[in-house]
């Protein structure tokens, strides 16, 4: 059976590195945050794929996904588009994902979860995900940043490097509440969130008074936009696919007629 852990809000105390710390603290400004993670865990451990995936919706979504170093293929799109179409249903983390969000309150707690390559409930999953990838193990970090959400942070470790060690372990499980927090202000619901909800709300105005005939959806994105929000952000905060933020993104810029960001804020202005 799967191992878990519940962390509390503050680990108990650790030392971290300068150099691994400095690794997060411009991640809610970037574009990819979840790939600063990773590179701030591999001056930790070894890690050699990271996915953020949203669980506000059935099946879950991937918002983003990473692999550490150039020699690696980045394979955790194609691996989660599997996941999603026939396995998630066999998986611990989906069912402790729908308690926390069902709870509609938030929980500064992280629930970690570990799945080693033998212990994948289902031979098929096993089979064209770990073992067609070489994955021998799976530490997944469950969150609510919000009241009605529940991400996870899932780390991958390949054959090559062994499953994660009891020390490895410990280590993950100490920052834990820094990655949570990380991310909970990465798509903007730390406690500048109702100053935020105020800015896009006047963004979305401004945009709607274009006359370009914009979607209700597509005044969403942009009005997120205008408001330095990353993609991811935008995915989270709206309970879609980073995929979808960018398509929705495409059309509305063709419609206003601007080419990027900055052309995006002074219309919005």
């Amino acid at each position: 059976m799967p191992a878990t852990w519940s962390v509390p809000a503050v680990a108990q105390q650790h030392t971290l590195d300068l150099r691994a710390v400095s690794l997060l603290l411009d991640a809610p400004r970037e574009a990819e945050p979840t790939r600063a993670v990773l590179h701030f865990l591999n001056a930790l451990l070894p890690v050699e794929y990271i996915s953020l995936v949203s669980h506000m919706e059935d099946p879950p979504a991937l918002l983003e996904g990473h692999a550490h170093g150039t020699s690696l293929r980045n394979v955790t799109s194609q691996c989660f588009e599997k996941y999603r179409r026939h396995f998630y249903v066999f998986d611990d983390a989906i069912r402790i994902a729908g308690r926390m969000r069902a709870q509609h309150v938030e929980n500064a707690e992280v629930t970690a979860l570990r799945v080693r390559a033998g212990e994948i409930p289902d031979s098929t999953w096993r089979h064209r995900i770990y073992e067609r990838e070489h994955l021998s193990d799976r530490l997944t970090l469950l969150f609510t940043p919000a009241p009605g959400t529940a991400y996870s942070i899932n780390l991958y470790r390949s054959e090559a490097s062994g499953p994660f060690g009891e020390q490895e372990i410990e280590r993950v499980l100490a920052v834990a509440p820094l990655l949570r927090q990380v991310h909970r202000n990465a798509v903007g619901t730390g406690a500048t969130a109702r100053q935020m909800a105020s800015r896009v709300a006047l963004a979305r105005a401004r945009l709607d008074r274009r006359e370009a005939a914009l979607s209700a959806r597509e005044l969403d994105v942009c009005a997120r936009i205008a408001c330095s929000m990353t993609a991811d952000g935008i995915a989270a905060d709206l309970g879609v696919a980073a995929s979808t933020v960018l398509t929705l993104r495409k059309r509305a810029y063709l419609k206003l007629g601007v080419h990027d960001r900055a052309e995006l804020v002074r219309l919005a202005a």
